[in-house]
């Protein structure tokens, strides 16, 4: 069989897109091969965004700044061509291009020459006219004419000769659409002759809302790829969305729905500068989520120092963040505000000079690459979607623990309403997700992601464990893959409500699940805590002794075990305030273990991972880590003396393993204002191979064989690091 070939967007990305901010007289007037050639050469870039239309205020995206009979020009661009004019340069550098479409951002003049286009909400009024986009401007439904308008933009770009498109929108707003024709549709799809208002819980119409809501995204997405397909075969074309979290039932995306329609899945990891706690992994984590699929991925990285578009991201926080997505397996996008780098060019560049580099420099190793961690972690879009817990405690407001002035903030009484169950709910979920990849992080766990449709026996078979963080939305189907895999010997790990809820969020009685888990019985919640309240380890884990008091997570449940589960943890009693006295160890367990089959599950009747997302607490961080230790046949995949600041992925190329190094051992803050080296870091995994090579330096490490694992020092981590490790 002659191998397929592969595509240029399927090999490894690097992207830039230079933001010009409605100003296009710098390029017009640039030394177009000049700038072609710092694409290539300086940017490292090997496929590079044009605007096709512009991104501004007061909303143009209606505008071309490219040559169409069919469509008005930007004023101010004469006849110049934008795309034409600088192709020609792209392809002498082998600069693959696509054309950026702004397809959210309208001007009011423009919708009222089509009135019936318009996001329009419950009360009608279009959803611009009510929430001014960027302070200024509008935009259209999918399911309206616009969509025919939008697919002929698209061709007409696609005729420029472009590679292809990225599509930057549409976007279904919060609370929108009830155009006549949502209505019309909606009513071909559900059978409905109402519409329900957003978001109302209490109307199981909404749950159909919902989803007619994705589907319109995805249909419009689908429909729009066979318009470019019929300009180009091999044009591609994606849009920007695709993280995970609550908020895509608000915005309708749907990242395994998507990706079936668009040729690459991409979303943004800009930093912000914020007054909370912001993980230093967090373009690791989206890059992992977004390369569980089966299209090639993107992570999108902006040079500006958060919302302050004219200074430079610094050094390290931009180093780092290309270095992430490439060590999940993504490709980089980067972005620069053309009108900013003029005086700061030279610092800007500086987070590419070294990351970039070596990302160039490894291509041929990491093309075609494919994870090789062993444990998974669900990451639920059912659950995000749907999920709200029948559990009253929830609702209760626990305060922020803070002691001053003699006082200690313990929250507030117990208030239920279903629209604060579902905030509350979403919040461990939110918070599990993060928490739960950040966790595996710190604890040198290399993960994979899976997406909900990518729970089978196929993909199970890849990895030896199963984590579940609070993955309670789940069908029937995907509840009989998970005991497959532990019954063929898996490990799985489950927290809190994870599979009691179907797939739409509804409430299902799974005895049998709930048995196979561990649990008897559940007798209902603890009231949350996050003072004085403990799990007391009654059997020795690891190096932590039996009687050792952990915090409690700040959620729990009251459960009954199986008379066949080894409890590992128990609760105290609830203390209820500071400064008691421990009240004696309850009859409920806080951790069991439960042998299935030739597998393992563990069962932990609290959502630990949202905890460490919030507190991280490094009790919670080390009974994970010694539970997988525990209950996995052959012990971790991966050990390390390395602190952790380090972050390590593994891998795999033919019969090969890389091992990615990321370091973000910094100065104590975010922004980072510098790496901090580390050295001499031993490293022991599971490896059947000979040879450890520095991809950074091209050096050989000394290794030594221990059993079944391959151990090697890595003398020095700068910013990221790849060992190779070959026969």
């Amino acid at each position: 069989m002659v191998p397929m070939k592969t595509q240029w967007w399927e090999k490894p990305l690097r992207m830039l897109r230079r933001d010009y901010v409605g100003d296009f007289t710098p390029f017009l007037n640039a030394d177009m091969e000049q700038l072609a050639r710092e694409t290539r050469k300086i940017w490292k870039a090997n496929c590079e965004w044009i605007m096709a239309t512009p991104g501004c205020a007061p909303g143009t995206a209606h505008l071309t700044l490219f040559n169409s009979e069919k469509f008005e020009k930007m004023p101010g661009i004469g006849s110049r061509d934008i795309i034409r004019e600088y192709l020609p340069y792209a392809r002498k550098y082998n600069i693959n291009i696509i054309a950026y479409i702004n397809m959210h951002w309208y001007s009011y003049e423009f919708a009222k020459k089509h009135p019936d286009w318009e996001q329009l909400l419950e009360d009608g009024t279009p959803y611009g006219q009510k929430h001014p986009l960027y302070g200024n401007g509008t935009t259209f439904c999918v399911n309206s004419e616009w969509r025919n308008w939008a697919f002929e933009l698209i061709q007409e770009v696609l005729k420029t000769g472009v590679d292809g498109c990225f599509l930057d929108g549409p976007v279904l707003y919060p609370g929108a659409c009830y155009c006549q024709s949502c209505k019309e549709k909606f009513r071909e799809f559900s059978g409905s002759t109402r519409m329900p208002k957003f978001l109302d819980w209490n109307d199981p119409l909404w749950k159909k809302f919902a989803e007619f809501r994705a589907n319109s995204w995805a249909d419009f997405m689908n429909d729009a790829m066979k318009a470019a397909r019929q300009i180009n075969n091999q044009a591609v074309l994606f849009l920007n969305g695709g993280s995970f979290s609550s908020s895509n039932i608000l915005l309708a995306y749907d990242t395994g729905r998507m990706e079936k329609v668009q040729s690459i899945t991409g979303a943004e990891d800009f930093f912000h500068c914020t007054d909370y706690y912001r993980s230093p992994f967090t373009s690791l984590n989206l890059s992992r989520f977004l390369s569980a699929g089966k299209n090639p991925s993107v992570v999108f990285t902006h040079h500006t120092l958060s919302t302050w578009h004219y200074v430079p991201l610094p050094e390290a926080e931009l180093s780092t963040a290309l270095a992430q997505s490439t060590a999940g397996g993504s490709n980089t996008w980067f972005a620069i505000f053309y009108p900013a780098i003029e005086k700061t060019k030279k610092y800007a560049i500086e987070g590419l000079k070294k990351t970039g580099n070596f990302i160039e420099r490894v291509e041929k190793f990491i093309c075609g690459s494919e994870s090789a961690a062993e444990t998974g972690v669900l990451i639920s879009n059912k659950t995000l979607y749907y999920y709200i817990s029948c559990l009253k405690g929830l609702s209760y407001d626990v305060g922020s623990g803070k002691e001053q002035g003699l006082i200690i903030d313990t929250g507030t009484q117990y208030s239920f309403d279903i629209n604060k169950q579902r905030e509350k709910s979403i919040d461990i979920v939110n918070n599990e997700n993060h928490g739960c990849l950040d966790l595996c992080n710190f604890a040198h766990i290399p993960v994979r992601v899976f997406w909900d449709e990518y729970i089978n026996a196929e993909n199970l078979r890849k990895i030896k464990c199963l984590i579940l963080p609070n993955s309670a939305c789940l069908s029937e189907k995907q509840i009989g893959e998970i005991m497959n895999f532990v019954h063929s010997g898996g490990v799985l790990m489950a927290d809190f409500e994870s599979g009691m809820y179907d797939e739409y969020g509804n409430r299902v009685e799974r005895k049998f699940w709930l048995e196979f888990l561990g649990i008897q019985e559940i007798y209902g919640a603890f009231k949350p805590s996050r003072i004085e309240d403990y799990i007391i380890l009654t059997k020795k884990l690891g190096d932590i002794d039996d009687g050792i008091l952990i915090p409690r997570p700040l959620n729990a449940l009251a459960i009954k075990s199986t008379e066949n589960a080894e409890v590992i943890a128990n609760y105290l009693n609830p203390i209820n305030m500071a400064y008691a006295q421990p009240k004696g160890i309850s009859n409920y367990p806080a951790i069991v273990i439960v042998k299935r089959g030739s597998g393992r599950v563990i069962y932990i009747s609290s959502p630990i991972f949202e905890s460490f997302n919030r507190f991280h607490i490094d009790w919670h961080k080390n009974i994970i880590q010694l539970l997988i230790r525990k209950t996995v046949k052959t012990g971790l995949q991966i050990e390390t003396d390395a602190p952790g600041s380090l972050a390590i992925e593994i891998r795999k190329k033919d019969n090969d393993l890389l091992v990615h190094l990321v370091n973000v051992t910094s100065d104590m803050k975010r922004p980072m204002g510098c790496i901090i080296p580390i050295y001499n870091v031993q490293i022991s995994l599971k490896a059947g191979l000979k040879k450890a090579i520095s991809l950074s330096s091209g050096k050989k490490l000394n290794v030594r064989k221990n059993k079944h694992k391959l151990e090697f020092c890595v003398p020095e981590i700068r910013e990221y690091e790849i060992i190779l490790l070959t026969d």
